[in-house]
Protein backbone atom coordinates (compact mmCIF):
# COMPACT_ATOMS: atom_id res chain seq x y z
CA UNK A 1 0.00 0.00 0.00
CA UNK A 2 1.58 3.52 -1.04
CA UNK A 3 1.68 6.02 1.61
CA UNK A 4 -1.22 8.43 1.15
CA UNK A 5 -0.11 12.37 -0.34
CA UNK A 6 -1.41 15.26 -1.18
CA UNK A 7 0.42 17.63 -3.90
CA UNK A 8 -0.77 21.03 -4.63
CA UNK A 9 -0.33 23.24 -8.35
CA UNK A 10 -0.43 26.39 -9.40
CA UNK A 11 -1.77 27.62 -12.96
CA UNK A 12 -1.82 30.77 -14.20
CA UNK A 13 -0.36 33.38 -16.93
CA UNK A 14 1.56 35.36 -14.30
CA UNK A 15 1.95 38.22 -17.26
CA UNK A 16 0.22 41.40 -17.01
CA UNK A 17 -0.37 44.43 -18.92
CA UNK A 18 0.20 47.80 -17.43
CA UNK A 19 -3.62 48.48 -16.57
CA UNK A 20 -4.12 44.89 -15.85
CA UNK A 21 -5.73 44.80 -11.55
CA UNK A 22 -6.66 41.40 -11.34
CA UNK A 23 -4.82 38.14 -11.77
CA UNK A 24 -6.74 34.44 -12.67
CA UNK A 25 -4.92 31.35 -10.93
CA UNK A 26 -6.21 27.66 -10.86
CA UNK A 27 -5.15 26.10 -7.92
CA UNK A 28 -5.09 21.81 -8.37
CA UNK A 29 -4.84 19.85 -5.53
CA UNK A 30 -4.28 16.26 -6.12
CA UNK A 31 -4.24 13.31 -3.40
CA UNK A 32 -1.98 10.00 -4.39
CA UNK A 33 -1.71 6.68 -2.17
CA UNK A 34 -3.83 5.30 -0.32
CA UNK A 35 -6.46 2.76 -0.43
CA UNK A 36 -10.33 2.70 0.44
CA UNK A 37 -10.55 3.25 4.36
CA UNK A 38 -11.26 0.00 6.86
CA UNK A 39 -14.70 -0.62 6.36
CA UNK A 40 -14.87 0.63 10.37
CA UNK A 41 -14.06 4.35 9.22
CA UNK A 42 -16.82 4.88 6.68
CA UNK A 43 -20.29 5.55 7.04
CA UNK A 44 -23.38 6.54 4.85
CA UNK A 45 -26.95 8.05 5.69
CA UNK A 46 -29.34 8.11 2.44
CA UNK A 47 -32.09 10.43 2.91
CA UNK A 48 -35.23 9.50 0.68
CA UNK A 49 -38.15 12.16 0.23
CA UNK A 50 -41.28 10.66 1.18
CA UNK A 51 -43.34 13.73 0.97
CA UNK A 52 -47.15 13.74 -0.71
CA UNK A 53 -45.78 14.34 -4.15
CA UNK A 54 -43.80 11.19 -4.84
CA UNK A 55 -47.06 9.34 -5.31
CA UNK A 56 -47.32 11.37 -8.95
CA UNK A 57 -46.57 9.54 -11.20
CA UNK A 58 -46.18 6.26 -9.23
CA UNK A 59 -43.20 5.44 -10.45
CA UNK A 60 -41.03 8.01 -8.63
CA UNK A 61 -41.32 6.59 -5.32
CA UNK A 62 -40.85 2.65 -6.39
CA UNK A 63 -37.96 3.75 -8.40
CA UNK A 64 -36.99 5.71 -4.79
CA UNK A 65 -37.39 2.72 -3.14
CA UNK A 66 -34.93 0.40 -5.88
CA UNK A 67 -32.68 2.87 -5.56
CA UNK A 68 -31.84 3.14 -1.89
CA UNK A 69 -32.20 -1.02 -2.20
CA UNK A 70 -29.51 -0.59 -4.94
CA UNK A 71 -27.23 1.33 -2.42
CA UNK A 72 -27.88 -1.09 0.70
CA UNK A 73 -26.27 -3.56 -1.84
CA UNK A 74 -22.88 -2.17 -2.13
CA UNK A 75 -22.18 -1.11 1.44
CA UNK A 76 -19.21 -3.22 2.20
CA UNK A 77 -19.43 -5.34 5.64
CA UNK A 78 -18.19 -2.93 8.76
CA UNK A 79 -19.62 0.08 7.04
CA UNK A 80 -22.06 1.75 9.41
CA UNK A 81 -25.46 3.10 8.09
CA UNK A 82 -29.02 4.09 8.00
CA UNK A 83 -31.54 5.24 6.06
CA UNK A 84 -33.80 8.57 6.71
CA UNK A 85 -37.97 8.88 5.24
CA UNK A 86 -37.71 12.19 4.65
CA UNK A 87 -41.06 14.26 4.62
CA UNK A 88 -41.79 17.46 7.04
CA UNK A 89 -39.89 15.61 9.49
CA UNK A 90 -37.04 13.21 9.90
CA UNK A 91 -37.59 9.37 10.50
CA UNK A 92 -35.85 6.60 11.35
CA UNK A 93 -36.75 4.07 8.84
CA UNK A 94 -33.35 1.50 9.67
CA UNK A 95 -32.53 0.79 11.79
CA UNK A 96 -35.74 2.24 13.78
CA UNK A 97 -34.06 3.43 16.75
CA UNK A 98 -30.21 4.18 18.31
CA UNK A 99 -27.54 5.37 15.60
CA UNK A 100 -25.87 4.25 13.00
CA UNK A 101 -25.86 0.05 12.27
CA UNK A 102 -22.73 -1.80 10.74
CA UNK A 103 -23.58 -3.27 7.40
CA UNK A 104 -23.31 -7.04 7.26
CA UNK A 105 -26.14 -9.27 5.20
CA UNK A 106 -28.41 -9.53 7.74
CA UNK A 107 -28.83 -5.77 8.22
CA UNK A 108 -28.47 -5.07 4.86
CA UNK A 109 -31.29 -7.87 4.28
CA UNK A 110 -33.68 -5.76 6.95
CA UNK A 111 -32.72 -2.68 5.48
CA UNK A 112 -33.65 -3.50 1.97
CA UNK A 113 -37.09 -4.95 3.48
CA UNK A 114 -37.38 -2.09 5.68
CA UNK A 115 -37.32 0.34 2.36
CA UNK A 116 -40.38 -1.48 0.78
CA UNK A 117 -42.47 0.38 2.80
CA UNK A 118 -41.62 3.95 2.18
CA UNK A 119 -45.03 5.64 2.17
CA UNK A 120 -45.50 8.85 0.61
CA UNK A 121 -47.53 11.25 2.74
CA UNK A 122 -46.48 14.76 4.52
CA UNK A 123 -44.04 17.38 3.30
CA UNK A 124 -40.73 18.52 2.76
CA UNK A 125 -38.25 19.61 5.20
CA UNK A 126 -34.88 19.17 3.81
CA UNK A 127 -32.86 20.74 6.90
CA UNK A 128 -34.73 18.26 9.12
CA UNK A 129 -33.23 15.32 7.08
CA UNK A 130 -29.61 16.99 7.29
CA UNK A 131 -29.90 17.81 11.13
CA UNK A 132 -30.83 14.06 11.34
CA UNK A 133 -28.22 12.72 9.29
CA UNK A 134 -25.47 15.10 11.04
CA UNK A 135 -26.62 14.11 14.51
CA UNK A 136 -25.76 10.35 13.18
CA UNK A 137 -22.74 11.49 11.81
CA UNK A 138 -21.62 12.70 14.94
CA UNK A 139 -21.64 9.25 16.50
CA UNK A 140 -18.58 8.46 14.17
CA UNK A 141 -16.14 11.23 14.05
CA UNK A 142 -13.41 10.00 12.68
CA UNK A 143 -15.12 8.44 10.06
CA UNK A 144 -15.45 9.56 6.06
CA UNK A 145 -19.14 10.29 6.21
CA UNK A 146 -21.26 10.57 2.74
CA UNK A 147 -25.07 11.08 2.16
CA UNK A 148 -27.19 10.52 -0.53
CA UNK A 149 -30.19 13.34 -0.30
CA UNK A 150 -33.48 12.46 -3.12
CA UNK A 151 -35.96 14.50 -3.87
CA UNK A 152 -39.23 15.35 -6.26
CA UNK A 153 -40.12 18.72 -4.64
CA UNK A 154 -39.42 22.59 -2.87
CA UNK A 155 -38.50 23.10 0.65
CA UNK A 156 -41.91 23.47 1.29
CA UNK A 157 -42.14 22.86 5.22
CA UNK A 158 -39.33 25.55 6.37
CA UNK A 159 -38.02 28.66 5.48
CA UNK A 160 -34.73 29.23 3.22
CA UNK A 161 -33.05 30.78 6.15
CA UNK A 162 -34.03 27.41 8.64
CA UNK A 163 -32.40 25.24 5.80
CA UNK A 164 -29.19 27.75 5.71
CA UNK A 165 -28.96 27.33 9.40
CA UNK A 166 -28.58 24.06 9.45
CA UNK A 167 -26.37 23.59 5.97
CA UNK A 168 -24.03 25.53 8.44
CA UNK A 169 -23.67 23.36 10.90
CA UNK A 170 -23.34 20.46 9.05
CA UNK A 171 -20.57 21.83 6.53
CA UNK A 172 -17.21 20.15 7.13
CA UNK A 173 -18.87 17.47 9.02
CA UNK A 174 -19.92 15.15 6.29
CA UNK A 175 -20.31 15.39 2.05
CA UNK A 176 -24.10 15.20 0.43
CA UNK A 177 -24.41 14.51 -3.12
CA UNK A 178 -28.39 15.28 -4.05
CA UNK A 179 -30.70 14.28 -6.79
CA UNK A 180 -33.89 15.56 -8.15
CA UNK A 181 -36.32 13.50 -9.95
CA UNK A 182 -39.08 14.93 -11.75
CA UNK A 183 -40.02 18.52 -12.92
CA UNK A 184 -41.06 19.78 -9.39
CA UNK A 185 -37.83 20.50 -7.52
CA UNK A 186 -36.24 23.40 -6.98
CA UNK A 187 -32.67 23.84 -8.44
CA UNK A 188 -31.11 26.87 -6.34
CA UNK A 189 -32.09 24.30 -2.96
CA UNK A 190 -30.30 21.67 -4.35
CA UNK A 191 -27.32 23.62 -5.30
CA UNK A 192 -26.87 24.84 -1.92
CA UNK A 193 -26.96 21.37 -0.25
CA UNK A 194 -24.15 20.42 -3.19
CA UNK A 195 -22.23 23.66 -2.85
CA UNK A 196 -21.86 23.96 1.17
CA UNK A 197 -21.40 20.11 1.86
CA UNK A 198 -19.59 19.60 -0.86
CA UNK A 199 -21.35 17.13 -2.96
CA UNK A 200 -22.80 16.46 -6.36
CA UNK A 201 -25.68 17.93 -7.70
CA UNK A 202 -27.84 16.50 -10.36
CA UNK A 203 -31.16 15.29 -11.78
CA UNK A 204 -32.67 12.35 -12.83
CA UNK A 205 -34.79 12.98 -16.33
CA UNK A 206 -35.30 8.51 -16.49
CA UNK A 207 -37.05 7.64 -13.16
CA UNK A 208 -35.85 4.09 -13.89
CA UNK A 209 -32.08 5.22 -13.93
CA UNK A 210 -32.03 6.09 -10.21
CA UNK A 211 -30.96 2.62 -8.75
CA UNK A 212 -28.09 3.07 -10.94
CA UNK A 213 -26.96 6.62 -10.34
CA UNK A 214 -27.76 5.78 -6.33
CA UNK A 215 -25.45 2.64 -6.98
CA UNK A 216 -22.14 4.45 -8.59
CA UNK A 217 -22.89 6.87 -5.75
CA UNK A 218 -21.94 4.46 -3.08
CA UNK A 219 -19.47 3.04 -4.83
CA UNK A 220 -17.48 6.37 -5.24
CA UNK A 221 -18.53 7.47 -1.92
CA UNK A 222 -16.46 4.19 -0.68
CA UNK A 223 -13.42 5.20 -2.29
CA UNK A 224 -12.26 8.24 -0.57
CA UNK A 225 -9.97 7.94 2.22
CA UNK A 226 -9.41 11.78 3.79
CA UNK A 227 -12.10 12.54 5.51
CA UNK A 228 -11.60 16.43 5.05
CA UNK A 229 -8.78 18.49 3.12
CA UNK A 230 -8.26 21.77 4.00
CA UNK A 231 -6.87 24.78 1.45
CA UNK A 232 -5.16 27.70 2.96
CA UNK A 233 -5.02 31.16 1.20
CA UNK A 234 -3.09 34.33 1.74
CA UNK A 235 -3.10 37.22 0.20
CA UNK A 236 -0.83 40.37 0.34
CA UNK A 237 -1.49 44.00 1.10
CA UNK A 238 -1.77 45.16 -1.80
CA UNK A 239 -4.33 41.88 -3.13
CA UNK A 240 -7.56 40.46 -2.21
CA UNK A 241 -9.51 37.48 -2.36
CA UNK A 242 -12.44 38.06 -4.92
CA UNK A 243 -13.93 34.84 -5.55
CA UNK A 244 -12.89 31.09 -5.20
CA UNK A 245 -14.40 28.36 -7.47
CA UNK A 246 -14.24 24.97 -7.54
CA UNK A 247 -14.29 24.03 -11.10
CA UNK A 248 -13.63 20.90 -11.57
CA UNK A 249 -15.05 18.04 -11.20
CA UNK A 250 -18.04 20.06 -9.59
CA UNK A 251 -18.15 24.14 -10.60
CA UNK A 252 -19.84 25.76 -7.73
CA UNK A 253 -18.89 29.08 -6.09
CA UNK A 254 -16.93 28.49 -2.56
CA UNK A 255 -16.36 32.35 -2.24
CA UNK A 256 -18.77 32.92 0.95
CA UNK A 257 -17.70 29.59 2.32
CA UNK A 258 -13.60 30.51 3.21
CA UNK A 259 -12.78 30.98 6.63
CA UNK A 260 -10.86 34.15 8.08
CA UNK A 261 -8.07 32.58 10.36
CA UNK A 262 -6.18 35.54 10.54
CA UNK A 263 -5.45 38.60 8.64
CA UNK A 264 -5.46 37.98 5.17
CA UNK A 265 -5.64 34.33 5.30
CA UNK A 266 -8.41 32.28 4.99
CA UNK A 267 -9.48 28.71 4.96
CA UNK A 268 -11.98 26.50 2.72
CA UNK A 269 -12.79 23.09 3.91
CA UNK A 270 -12.78 20.93 0.34
CA UNK A 271 -14.64 17.84 1.65
CA UNK A 272 -13.39 14.38 1.71
CA UNK A 273 -10.71 12.86 -1.17
CA UNK A 274 -10.18 9.75 -2.49
CA UNK A 275 -7.37 7.77 -2.54
CA UNK A 276 -6.62 9.35 -6.00
CA UNK A 277 -7.81 12.53 -6.86
CA UNK A 278 -7.55 15.87 -8.65
CA UNK A 279 -9.81 18.71 -8.02
CA UNK A 280 -9.06 22.30 -9.58
CA UNK A 281 -10.33 25.57 -8.06
CA UNK A 282 -10.00 28.88 -9.72
CA UNK A 283 -8.88 32.21 -7.82
CA UNK A 284 -9.10 35.96 -8.84
CA UNK A 285 -7.58 38.33 -7.32
CA UNK A 286 -7.78 41.80 -7.19
CA UNK A 287 -5.14 43.98 -7.13
CA UNK A 288 -4.90 47.63 -5.23
CA UNK A 289 -5.71 50.29 -8.21
CA UNK A 290 -2.32 52.20 -6.50
CA UNK A 291 -0.21 49.47 -6.74
CA UNK A 292 3.04 50.23 -8.73
CA UNK A 293 3.65 47.57 -11.88
CA UNK A 294 6.69 46.05 -11.45
CA UNK A 295 8.41 44.80 -14.76
CA UNK A 296 10.72 42.22 -15.73
CA UNK A 297 10.38 40.16 -12.91
CA UNK A 298 7.73 38.63 -10.58
CA UNK A 299 5.55 39.87 -7.91
CA UNK A 300 3.81 37.64 -5.30
CA UNK A 301 0.07 38.30 -5.22
CA UNK A 302 -1.08 35.30 -3.53
CA UNK A 303 0.16 32.06 -1.74
CA UNK A 304 -1.81 29.45 -0.92
CA UNK A 305 -1.13 25.34 0.85
CA UNK A 306 -2.70 22.58 2.35
CA UNK A 307 -3.06 22.05 6.17
CA UNK A 308 -1.91 19.09 7.34
CA UNK A 309 -3.65 16.35 7.68
CA UNK A 310 -2.65 13.11 9.77
CA UNK A 311 -0.76 10.13 8.02
CA UNK A 312 -0.54 12.35 5.31
CA UNK A 313 2.45 13.66 3.78
CA UNK A 314 2.13 16.83 2.12
CA UNK A 315 4.27 16.94 -1.48
CA UNK A 316 4.72 21.21 -1.29
CA UNK A 317 4.65 23.57 1.19
CA UNK A 318 3.02 26.97 0.34
CA UNK A 319 2.96 27.96 -2.98
CA UNK A 320 3.05 31.95 -4.66
CA UNK A 321 0.92 33.03 -6.94
CA UNK A 322 2.70 35.97 -8.63
CA UNK A 323 2.16 38.72 -11.58
CA UNK A 324 4.75 40.17 -13.84
CA UNK A 325 3.37 43.57 -15.86
CA UNK A 326 5.16 43.46 -19.48
CA UNK A 327 5.20 46.45 -22.00
CA UNK A 328 5.08 43.98 -24.92
CA UNK A 329 2.09 42.27 -26.12
CA UNK A 330 0.94 39.06 -24.06
CA UNK A 331 1.61 35.89 -26.27
CA UNK A 332 -1.30 33.31 -26.60
CA UNK A 333 1.53 30.40 -25.68
CA UNK A 334 1.86 32.30 -22.57
CA UNK A 335 -1.53 31.35 -21.58
CA UNK A 336 -2.18 28.82 -19.53
CA UNK A 337 -4.29 25.98 -21.12
CA UNK A 338 -6.43 24.96 -17.78
CA UNK A 339 -6.61 29.13 -17.36
CA UNK A 340 -7.99 29.17 -20.99
CA UNK A 341 -9.82 25.88 -20.30
CA UNK A 342 -11.97 27.45 -17.23
CA UNK A 343 -12.45 30.37 -18.92
CA UNK A 344 -14.44 28.75 -21.68
CA UNK A 345 -15.99 26.27 -19.28
CA UNK A 346 -17.70 29.45 -17.31
CA UNK A 347 -18.53 31.22 -20.62
CA UNK A 348 -20.58 27.79 -21.25
CA UNK A 349 -22.30 28.12 -17.83
CA UNK A 350 -23.24 31.76 -18.31
CA UNK A 351 -24.76 30.95 -21.77
CA UNK A 352 -26.48 27.98 -20.11
CA UNK A 353 -28.16 30.35 -17.40
CA UNK A 354 -28.82 33.01 -20.15
CA UNK A 355 -30.91 30.39 -22.06
CA UNK A 356 -32.66 29.07 -19.51
CA UNK A 357 -33.52 32.28 -17.86
CA UNK A 358 -34.93 33.66 -21.98
CA UNK A 359 -36.59 30.24 -22.18
CA UNK A 360 -38.80 30.39 -19.16
CA UNK A 361 -39.63 34.10 -19.87
CA UNK A 362 -41.21 32.54 -23.50
CA UNK A 363 -38.08 34.16 -25.27
CA UNK A 364 -37.48 31.20 -27.47
CA UNK A 365 -34.96 33.43 -29.64
CA UNK A 366 -33.16 34.27 -27.28
CA UNK A 367 -32.74 30.89 -25.89
CA UNK A 368 -32.21 29.62 -29.13
CA UNK A 369 -29.07 31.89 -29.52
CA UNK A 370 -27.64 31.13 -25.79
CA UNK A 371 -28.20 27.43 -26.19
CA UNK A 372 -26.60 27.37 -29.46
CA UNK A 373 -23.54 29.29 -28.02
CA UNK A 374 -23.17 26.73 -25.43
CA UNK A 375 -23.73 23.86 -27.35
CA UNK A 376 -20.78 25.39 -29.35
CA UNK A 377 -18.64 25.86 -26.45
CA UNK A 378 -19.47 22.34 -25.17
CA UNK A 379 -18.41 20.62 -28.44
CA UNK A 380 -14.80 22.43 -28.37
CA UNK A 381 -14.44 21.26 -24.43
CA UNK A 382 -15.37 17.91 -25.50
CA UNK A 383 -18.13 17.60 -23.22
CA UNK A 384 -20.48 14.69 -24.11
CA UNK A 385 -22.54 14.92 -21.43
CA UNK A 386 -23.52 18.63 -21.57
CA UNK A 387 -23.80 17.99 -25.09
CA UNK A 388 -26.22 15.57 -24.47
CA UNK A 389 -28.53 17.57 -22.52
CA UNK A 390 -28.40 19.80 -25.04
CA UNK A 391 -29.62 17.82 -27.40
CA UNK A 392 -32.84 17.19 -25.12
CA UNK A 393 -33.57 20.73 -25.47
CA UNK A 394 -32.53 21.40 -29.16
CA UNK A 395 -33.04 19.69 -32.38
CA UNK A 396 -29.33 19.84 -34.37
CA UNK A 397 -29.41 21.17 -37.94
CA UNK A 398 -26.25 21.20 -38.88
CA UNK A 399 -23.62 20.03 -36.44
CA UNK A 400 -20.64 21.15 -38.12
CA UNK A 401 -22.21 25.05 -38.08
CA UNK A 402 -24.13 24.68 -34.78
CA UNK A 403 -27.12 25.08 -36.55
CA UNK A 404 -29.66 24.78 -34.06
CA UNK A 405 -33.19 25.09 -33.15
CA UNK A 406 -35.57 24.90 -29.73
CA UNK A 407 -37.45 21.94 -29.82
CA UNK A 408 -41.07 22.69 -29.87
CA UNK A 409 -42.11 20.66 -26.84
CA UNK A 410 -39.28 20.56 -24.21
CA UNK A 411 -39.92 18.75 -21.25
CA UNK A 412 -39.75 20.58 -17.81
CA UNK A 413 -37.94 17.59 -16.26
CA UNK A 414 -35.12 18.59 -19.29
CA UNK A 415 -34.94 22.04 -18.46
CA UNK A 416 -33.62 21.14 -14.83
CA UNK A 417 -31.51 18.58 -15.92
CA UNK A 418 -29.66 21.47 -18.19
CA UNK A 419 -29.84 23.93 -15.71
CA UNK A 420 -28.17 22.67 -13.14
CA UNK A 421 -24.71 22.83 -14.23
CA UNK A 422 -25.41 27.17 -14.90
CA UNK A 423 -27.05 26.96 -11.38
CA UNK A 424 -24.30 25.24 -9.55
CA UNK A 425 -21.51 28.25 -11.45
CA UNK A 426 -24.01 30.73 -10.51
CA UNK A 427 -25.38 30.11 -7.04
CA UNK A 428 -22.92 32.13 -4.97
CA UNK A 429 -21.70 34.76 -7.62
CA UNK A 430 -23.79 37.74 -5.99
CA UNK A 431 -20.99 38.60 -3.61
CA UNK A 432 -20.82 42.00 -2.48
CA UNK A 433 -17.12 44.15 -2.96
CA UNK A 434 -14.95 43.90 -0.03
CA UNK A 435 -13.10 46.60 0.72
CA UNK A 436 -9.20 46.43 0.71
CA UNK A 437 -7.88 45.18 3.97
CA UNK A 438 -6.26 47.54 6.18
CA UNK A 439 -2.64 47.06 6.73
CA UNK A 440 -1.77 44.13 9.03
CA UNK A 441 -0.07 44.98 11.93
CA UNK A 442 2.75 42.68 11.59
CA UNK A 443 4.03 44.35 8.16
CA UNK A 444 5.37 41.38 5.62
CA UNK A 445 9.02 40.18 5.08
CA UNK A 446 11.05 41.04 2.29
CA UNK A 447 13.13 37.96 1.21
CA UNK A 448 16.87 39.34 0.84
CA UNK A 449 17.57 37.14 -1.90
CA UNK A 450 14.30 37.13 -4.25
CA UNK A 451 13.25 40.20 -2.80
CA UNK A 452 8.96 38.71 -2.44
CA UNK A 453 6.76 39.67 0.38
CA UNK A 454 6.13 36.65 2.70
CA UNK A 455 3.44 37.15 5.81
CA UNK A 456 4.58 39.18 8.87
CA UNK A 457 5.13 35.93 11.02
CA UNK A 458 6.55 33.57 7.80
CA UNK A 459 9.63 31.98 8.98
CA UNK A 460 10.75 30.85 4.99
CA UNK A 461 10.16 32.44 1.60
CA UNK A 462 7.02 31.61 0.12
CA UNK A 463 8.62 32.24 -3.28
CA UNK A 464 11.86 30.93 -3.25
CA UNK A 465 11.73 28.98 0.07
CA UNK A 466 14.77 30.50 2.02
CA UNK A 467 14.88 30.47 5.46
CA UNK A 468 13.67 34.23 6.34
CA UNK A 469 15.73 34.56 9.69
CA UNK A 470 17.04 37.90 10.27
CA UNK A 471 15.64 38.93 6.28
CA UNK A 472 14.41 42.58 6.48
CA UNK A 473 10.87 43.93 6.80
Amino acid sequence: MREPSLGLEVHQNKFLAEGDRSMTAIVRVVSRGGEAPVVRTAAEVLMIDCSSSMRFPSTKIGEARRAAAAAIDVFPDGVRFAVIQGTDRATMLYPAEGGLVAASDRTRAEARAAVEHLAAVGGTAMGAWLAKARDLFDGVPDAVRHAILLTDGRNDSQTRADLMSVLNSCEGRFVCDARGIGDGWEPAELTQIGRVLRGNIDSVVEDEKLAEDFRQLVESAMTKVLPEVRLRIGTMPYSRLRSVKQVFPDEYDLTDRCEETAVREVELSLGSFAGDETRDYQLILDLDPDLEPRFGRDRQLAWTELMPVPGVSREEDALAIAGQWTHDPIPPTKVDPLVSRYADQNALSEALGAGTEAYLAGDRETAEREWREAFSLATELDDADMLDRLRAVLEVLDEKDFLVRVRDEVPPSAILHLVVPSRVSKIASAQEDRPMPEPADVPPVACPVCHELSPGWATFCVGCRRALDGADS
